[in-house]
């Protein structure tokens, strides 16, 4: 492998890392705002109910499983 191969691969390899690193950080902004409730406020309690489900008590009474 030339340094010039070298080089161009390492490059490559720069410019993938950028790439999905602003993909992850565009992707965590698009769902910041997302929530569980159907009323957009955080979950007052969760309780596990077995295989991985937990269900969620929202502020205003409903209970939602995920």
């Amino acid at each position: 492998m030339t340094p010039r191969e070298r080089r161009r691969v390492i490059i490559g390899l720069a410019v993938l890392i950028a790439v999905l690193f602003t993909g992850g950080i565009f992707a965590a902004i698009l769902s910041r705002n997302d929530t569980i409730c159907s009323d957009g406020k955080t979950p007052v309690g969760q309780r596990a109910i077995g295989l991985g489900q937990i269900e969620y008590r929202c502020q205003n009474g409903d209970i939602v499983t995920k």
